[in-house]
């Protein structure tokens, strides 16, 4: 681990930090965000989850990786996706803030990271140590379900505007001009998760390891989705009414992660 993924490590160190002053300052300094009352506590709830959950996630995920846990490097691809998705929303989502080049520097780290890191996957290896008795056909199935009702939703209401010129409440609620959460969502969410799924069903071993990192992420961002509703309906009185999908498509993510990591034989 020392020396094969010594440069993605190195860079998923300078990532934590990063990530760590940012939420950091978006919780505790007084005026980083610039954006509505709605959005603020989008972001707060964001922070809290990004600092208490998932960056302690990541340095045990490192720790582990040192002591050459498989399960424990695949986990930390898939924080090093959910940094890569997270800090897109920064970028082009918040009112441009003192912490706009943190956002930059982690968004472009955590890729580059991300890349290396699979790069050095052994994927003979890998295919061999994942038991044939791993559930694909509902794990896939489920990944297709959560695809269509993302993508569904946001397509939907994307075609709606195509035919009304009526504008989707949330990017109306959000007071941003662009559909951020549709364009991350459609590129990055969905996509992965119906590759992901399509090569899992066909027991590839890129499956297996897209699965599971994109599932990282879907496993996490529930947390920041419900938190961060809950400081906004505190906050403002808005409710987002997408909250009970939200935990019906987080127990799908932990139920499917479970017997992905369970599927590994390895001993660590």
């Amino acid at each position: 681990m020392k020396t094969v993924y010594k440069i993605p490590f190195l860079l998923s160190i300078i990532v934590i930090v990063l990530a760590v002053i940012a939420s950091f300052g978006g919780i505790f300094v007084n005026n980083i965000y610039r954006d509505n009352e709605l959005v603020k506590a989008v972001w707060l709830g964001n922070d809290i989850v990004t600092l208490f959950v998932v960056i302690p996630i990541m340095i045990g995920a490192l720790f582990f990786s040192l002591r050459h846990s498989l399960k424990a490097r695949l986990i930390w691809m898939g924080i090093l996706w959910y940094m890569v998705y997270n800090y897109i929303f920064y970028m082009y989502g918040t009112a441009f803030n003192k912490y706009f080049l943190l956002y930059v520097i982690i968004f472009t780290l955590s890729i580059y990271a991300l890349i290396l890191a699979l790069m050095k996957i052994d994927l003979k290896s890998l295919k061999q140590k994942m038991s044939s008795n791993i559930p694909v056909k509902w794990i896939g199935s489920y990944m297709l379900f959560f695809s269509i009702m993302i993508g569904g939703l946001w397509i939907a209401q994307s075609l709606s505007f195509v035919f009304t010129g009526k504008v989707p409440l949330g990017i109306i609620q959000a007071g941003h001009p662009s559909g951020v959460v549709f364009a991350t969502d459609l590129s990055l969410l969905v996509s992965t998760l119906i590759v992901g799924a399509i090569l899992l069903l066909k027991r590839e071993v890129w499956g297996y390891i897209i699965s599971i990192i994109s599932l990282t992420k879907c496993l996490l961002y529930p947390f920041v989705l419900v938190i961060g509703g809950m400081i906004a309906y505190q906050r403002t009185g808005n409710w987002d009414s997408l909250t009970p999908l939200y935990i019906l498509l987080w127990i799908g993510s932990l139920l499917s992660y479970i017997y992905l990591l369970k599927g590994i034989k390895v001993k660590e």
